[in-house]
């Protein structure tokens, strides 16, 4: 649902060389009932248009003007658009810098010692007010004033990058500023949240270096921007805006005669996401608090809105801007944590024993085991020349779907695959979203991997094997997936007939608070569950969180009954570093939310799904629930779930008694509500 936010108020005004941008405090702005109407036409009315004006001509360098005047058209960078989330808390915006600089007047006849000198006397003096060493290399001095020293040339770097002047540092260099030695102005991206939700965002960089040859019609004021990374690039045209236009005139000295905007810069348009801030934020948090490496998907069923996609570790997103220094770069990419990487939905992993839900629909619809099948939960079984173990040392006894479902046993799983065959799990695999990338907005979003006995018999000469098959059925072999994927698979298990598209950007807009292009909800694909089959399989994943001896009693939260399913994956073999998932939706009665948790284990460290990563799930949902307003839609939509109906069912040869619950039909998803962002732009004019 997209709600009415606050928003940042930005006016464009007219200038000469170079443009600032300025935002209100996030205390000013003023809640606004946003509108989100599509960009048309009313041809139907009839309208009079005032006359134009005439059009106006280039300023030029007239006959009479001293040889060394210049008549400038330059281009003035535009201020990206902001990228927000789905109630308008921005993510991306941009702020004013100054930098120092330099500006050459004209010495006629001066010898190039002469000229370098004077700027090394005038950076000099800056920086012995300042502290500093800036410097300039002699060549670039020469180059700069023999074709472009009516512009001001910025002095104010270190280690390549442009350092901002502070307003302390403005402040002592008050008595020099003037003729010669300016603050030149620029737009930077600011990222206000810092790293939340850095993977997603992403950030900018420089589009180009400035040109250094004769100026020609067009060279931008200050340096262009462009997205690297995340939604920075992947909607870098919608943000970017169109330049505005400059004609300026310039005496020999570098003095400004007369100048005309002849275009106004075009402010980006804004990208709004279906991200919340707050999801985020929790999920961000419980992840710090309770991982080294991992991440978090929540999604809404009804809709498939990505809500968080959390990795950790991560950075912020300020140290790339206006440039990263190269140490603190080298720090990122050698990190053995590797903050950079998009865990959430770049990131391969066995889904280990989360699969075991693919597996128990796949061996259902496959007609060959039922809800009342009993195979043995041993502690090991022999398949082939290979012994495959279950995670509990001790026999367990005779047990159906549901109880080997809430015990996560291995070998009940390995039965009934070998039973119904590979070609219905690999089906019930992709048929859940598996194996393909599913089209959210951003680059280099993982593939995953489902092994079938077509990619078998192409690449290894002949179907599968039976050991090959019993892995696959617990998560472990060759499958391979994300935690997008697998929060993907539980959003489509709790709606029961389709599958959402993924949603991460819900619409793009303008000035006018008209949306340009809305994303809406549609479904990735159909599934149409048997309703007894997914009834059955959810009745073992309440009873993992809720039911006596359930793998999941950590996640267990009392606003709301979670069906879940553990997982511990073996991983990197080699350094004994393996995975803990926790996956599943809330309520179980009324699917809303949907989550995928992964946790990456330490070498040697001692892991599972129900120790680690479930506790992560209640964290993030005791949160989220606590600390929502009373009057929140969400609550008020969970008042009338009904509470899940405990069953018995008999466990034989030992083990215990097992527990089912009884699950309400998905209900149908509510009419969505479009609403807009307001206008945040405020002409500006600096210099």
């Amino acid at each position: 649902m997209l709600l009415p936010f606050p928003l940042t108020k930005l006016r464009l005004c007219q200038a000469v060389c170079c443009f600032i941008a300025a935002a209100l405090p996030l205390s000013a702005q003023a809640q606004v009932v946003l509108k989100a109407q599509p960009v048309v036409e009313d041809e139907s009315k009839e309208t009079v248009k005032p006359a134009a004006p005439p059009p106006k001509e280039d300023l030029k360098a007239s006959w009479n003007t001293q040889r060394e005047a210049r008549a400038l058209t330059l281009s003035v960078p535009a201020p990206r658009g902001q990228i927000v989330d789905r109630h308008g808390i921005p993510f991306a915006q941009n702020r004013a810098a100054n930098y120092l600089a330099l500006i050459m007047p004209f010495m006629e006849g001066a010898s190039d010692a002469q000229i370098t000198s004077y700027a090394r006397s005038t950076i000099d003096s800056a920086n012995k007010v300042l502290g500093k060493t800036w410097s300039l290399p002699d060549e670039k001095v020469l180059l700069h004033y023999k074709h472009r020293r009516w512009l001001p040339l910025v002095f104010s770097i270190e280690e390549g990058l442009n350092v901002e002047i502070t307003p302390d540092m403005e402040e002592k260099l008050k008595p020099l500023l003037g003729q010669n030695l300016v603050l030149q102005a620029a737009y930077l991206r600011h990222y206000p949240q810092g790293g939340t939700a850095c993977h997603i965002i992403g950030y900018t960089g420089k589009t180009r270096p400035l040109p250094v040859g004769p100026i020609v019609d067009g060279d931008p004021v200050f340096e262009e921007m462009e997205g690297r990374e995340g939604i920075e690039t992947a909607f870098d045209s919608d943000l970017k805006g169109q330049p505005g236009i400059v004609n300026v005139l310039f005496s020999p000295d570098g003095k400004r005669l007369s100048e005309d905007v002849r275009r106004n810069p075009s402010p980006g348009r804004n990208v709004v996401l279906s991200i919340d801030y707050n999801f985020q934020k929790y999920a961000e948090n419980a992840l710090k608090k309770h991982t080294t490496s991992g991440a978090m998907v929540i999604m809404d069923v009804t809709n498939g809105d990505i809500l968080a996609m959390a990795s950790n570790p991560g950075f912020d997103l300020n140290e790339f801007i206006p440039g990263i220094r190269q140490k603190r770069y080298e720090e990122l990419t050698k990190d053995p944590r590797l903050p950079l990487y998009p865990r959430s939905f770049r990131g391969e992993y066995p889904p280990a024993s989360t699969f075991k839900i693919v597996t128990a629909l796949g061996a259902l619809d496959s007609g060959k085991v039922n809800a009342k099948s009993y195979y043995d939960c041993d502690n090991a079984m022999e398949i082939g020349n290979r012994v495959f173990k279950n995670w509990n040392k001790e026999g367990e006894g005779s047990m159906t779907v549901v109880t080997a479902i809430k015990r996560s046993c291995n070998t009940w799983f390995y039965r009934a695959a070998l039973e119904s065959g590979a070609d219905p799990i690999a089906n019930m695999a992709l048929r859940l979203g598996f194996g393909e990338r599913t089209g959210i907005p951003l680059k280099a979003e993982g593939e995953g991997f489902v092994q079938t006995n077509a990619w078998t018999i192409q690449n290894l000469g002949g179907k599968m094997q039976s050991g090959d098959l019993a892995n696959m059925a617990i998560g472990q072999g060759r499958v391979l997936a994300t935690p997008l994927q697998v929060c993907q698979c539980m959003a489509g298990l709790g709606d029961g007939t389709r599958i959402p598209q993924p949603r991460l950007v819900l619409q793009i807009q303008d000035l006018a608070d008209r949306v340009v292009m809305a994303y809406e909800p549609k479904d990735r694909k159909r599934i149409d569950l048997n309703p007894e089959h997914r009834q059955t399989v959810i009745n073992g994943m309440v009873a993992v969180v809720n039911g006596s001896g359930g793998t999941g009693h950590a996640a267990g939260i009392k606003h709301a009954e979670i069906a879940g399913k553990t997982g511990t994956a073996q991983w990197k073999i080699a350094k004994d570093q393996n995975l803990a998932w926790f996956t599943g939706f809330l309520p179980a009665g009324k699917p809303m939310f949907a989550f995928a948790v992964v946790y990456e284990g330490e070498p040697g460290e001692d892991v599972s799904g129900g120790k680690k990563a479930a506790p992560i799930v209640r964290e993030v949902f005791t949160n989220i629930f606590e600390k929502a307003p009373a009057d929140d839609p969400m609550l008020l939509a969970m008042k009338d779930v009904p509470k899940a109906t405990v069953v018995e069912e008999e466990v034989q040869d030992g083990g215990g008694r097992g527990e089912t619950v009884a699950v309400a039909p998905p209900a149908p998803p509510p009419p969505q509500q479009k609403k807009g962002i307001g206008g945040f732009f405020r002409k500006l004019f600096g210099r």
